[in-house]
């Protein structure tokens, strides 16, 4: 039964729309003052710069605004982020946590099989997992697994899995949000990491989970107002629309077309590996911790369902329009490049390939002379391009739509700064999962039950700032593959903490059960990866997440047979309580 809203509520949600509505007028003055500047002939390369800088600003000062020294609000941002905020947050990380993956995909796989994998992993993240956890009441994956399962081994084991998850997921963010600085502005890599950085420590460490949840709410609200605005603009000056139902069907399907010429878009039907590796993904992603943030800061349950719904319906709208611009942006570099001469293209192509985002006959290259020397090289040329004589990699088509079409600078620093701000979203996520790990499930529960709030809040923050250092360091100096470090989250996922929320619903599941189930996925997992050799691939991921989740709950499943199980029973009254009860199953914490 859902709770009437108190006196505190009310005021607690005047505070949430007013937050709202400053940062929609910090987000519109920044813009405005981008494009002012452009329209006064500031040199572009000012202009590219400021546009991220200036949405970094405004998220670094929302997330200074909810600064808070209350536990529920550090951890759980108070439980008072409505449905439709929380589910605009869950798809602003959903679209982070895609992010990377734009093609060309990895070998092996397909887009189609990987937008299949997250699509479902998404769907059961934020309309099963999400609001089962927000219904127990927990804060975290380890908080609940400890709760259903009290076994000391078996929480530190929990502790450091998920840790591992969060810090993979952060480290992966940031490595993401460095590249989309260096390829839409021109920054130099170390100002990129100092200030990407800098704002996370400025989201994160003020006001933990509240500070993630709200500027992942406005870092989505600037996604969608970057690809919508020129998508607007382009159809007010009569430029067809590539994409089904809404726009021109017969040019969606020649962009498809095309991007499938230069990156593979499908996978040969029912090739099992492909299966494997949508199965992996669903799983792994379902259960992945930063991405079931937003529903532990809902009011209850059924607001949970409703952030659900609300980010299932916004991810399907940021998803339509990454792909309508794509699809615009081919059609429209075909219509600049196909039948000219390759010392005669825009500048911008030649940009776009000095930075490896285009190649012309199969190099990079920044100059008009270096690109008639290429394809001099080419079989077959004859002066002028070709289509199959240059690809687009698909970091381009998501950011090369208003250069391609001539629109403002101003146009291309706002795509620039959407994706840096959902890159650093994730990241952000990620490294406060690793705070609540370290600082409240392992410190707290495990060290010291009866620290003040002010210690357990100091010990969180400085393991927040050590993490988010440390990987600056690490992405300042080695070229990360956030592909791979997301795919390894993924896999940790899929193979432990998905079978111990299985056997958490099954009543006759002790901590000895859940110990064993943990300790056999991880290593099935590990044989799995090692028995391929080498450096492991995609496919062997795949296997070997699939392996050990399997391999998880059979053992879970079998050994609890061996003792009895009931309604009265600890595990009974729990799975009870879950299914049939009304909300917060588990003993709130001392500081909530």
């Amino acid at each position: 039964m859902k709770k009437p809203l108190t006196d505190e509520d009310l005021l607690e949600r005047a505070a949430i729309d007013g937050r709202v509505a400053f940062a929609l007028a910090a987000f519109a003055l920044g813009a405005g003052l981008v494009a002012l500047l452009d329209r006064l002939g500031v040199p572009e390369r000012l202009v590219a710069i400021l546009a991220p800088v200036a949405t970094a600003t405004g998220l670094a000062t929302v997330g200074l605004l909810v600064g808070s020294m209350r536990i529920s609000r550090f951890y759980a941002a108070g439980r008072a982020v409505p449905g439709y905020y929380a589910g605009l947050a869950l798809a602003s990380l959903g679209a982070g946590l895609f992010l990377p993956f734009a093609p060309p995909v990895p070998a092996g796989t397909s887009m189609r099989g990987l937008l299949t994998g997250f699509g479902i992993g998404f769907l059961l993240a934020a309309l099963v997992v999400g609001p089962f956890l927000r219904k127990t009441g927990a804060f975290s994956i380890p908080d609940l697994i400890a709760a259903r399962f009290p076994n000391l081994a078996l929480r530190l084991g929990v502790v450091a899995v998920v840790g591992a998850v969060g810090l993979l997921v952060g480290l992966a963010g940031y490595e993401t949000a460095v590249r989309a600085l260096l390829q839409t502005s021109g920054a130099n890599r170390l100002s990129a990491t100092v200030l990407t950085g800098l704002v996370l420590m400025l989201i994160i460490v003020p006001g933990g989970l509240t500070g993630v949840v709200w500027t992942a709410t406005g870092a989505a609200g600037i996604f969608i107002a970057a690809f919508a605005l020129p998508m607007i603009l382009l159809a007010s000056r009569g430029t067809p629309l590539p994409f089904p139902i809404l726009g021109d069907e017969a040019l969606w399907s020649l962009a498809l077309a095309r991007m499938g010429e230069w990156h593979a878009i499908t996978q040969s039907p029912g090739d099992p590996m492909g299966l494997a590796l949508v199965a992996a993904i669903a799983i792994g992603v379902a259960v992945l911790a930063p991405l079931l943030s937003p529903a532990m800061t809902c009011r209850d349950g059924s607001s949970a369902r409703l952030a659900g719904l609300a980010g299932t319906a916004w991810i399907i709208v940021l998803g339509a329009l990454v792909a309508a611009t794509m699809a615009l942006a081919s059609m429209s570099l075909d219509q600049r490049m196909t039948g000219q001469r390759p010392d005669r293209l825009p500048d911008f192509v030649y940009a776009a390939s000095a930075k490896g985002l285009v190649s012309i006959c199969g190099e990079q290259v920044a100059t008009q002379a270096a690109a008639l020397e290429a394809c001099r090289k080419t079989p077959g040329f004859n002066n002028v391009l070709r289509a199959e004589d240059y690809v687009a990699s698909g970091a381009w088509l998501t950011v090369g739509l208003p250069a391609s079409r001539g629109l403002s600078v101003a146009f291309s620093g706002l795509v620039g700064a959407a994706l840096t701000s959902i890159a650093m979203m994730i990241a952000a996520a990620g490294f406060q999962i690793v705070g609540t790990a370290l600082g409240h499930d392992a410190f707290y529960r495990v060290r010291d039950s009866s620290a003040l709030t002010s210690r357990r809040l100091a010990i969180t923050r400085f393991v927040l700032i050590v993490a988010i250092l440390g990987c600056g360091a690490l992405v300042q100096s080695v070229s990360l593959d956030p592909r791979a470090l997301i795919g390894l989250a993924i896999a940790f996922s899929a193979a432990a903490l998905a079978p111990l929320l299985a056997l958490s619903l099954w009543p006759r599941a002790a901590g000895a059960d859940a110990t064993i189930a943990l300790l056999v996925g991880l290593a099935t997992a590990e044989i799995v990866i090692v028995l391929g050799g080498g450096t492991p691939s995609v496919e062997r991921m795949a296997l070997s997440s699939i392996a050990g989740g399997i391999a998880a709950c059979v053992s879970g499943f079998v050994t609890s047979l061996f003792r009895p199980g009931g309604p009265e029973s600890q595990g009974g009254a729990f799975v009870h309580g879950v299914l049939h009860g009304d909300q917060d199953v588990l003993n709130p914490d001392k500081g909530a």
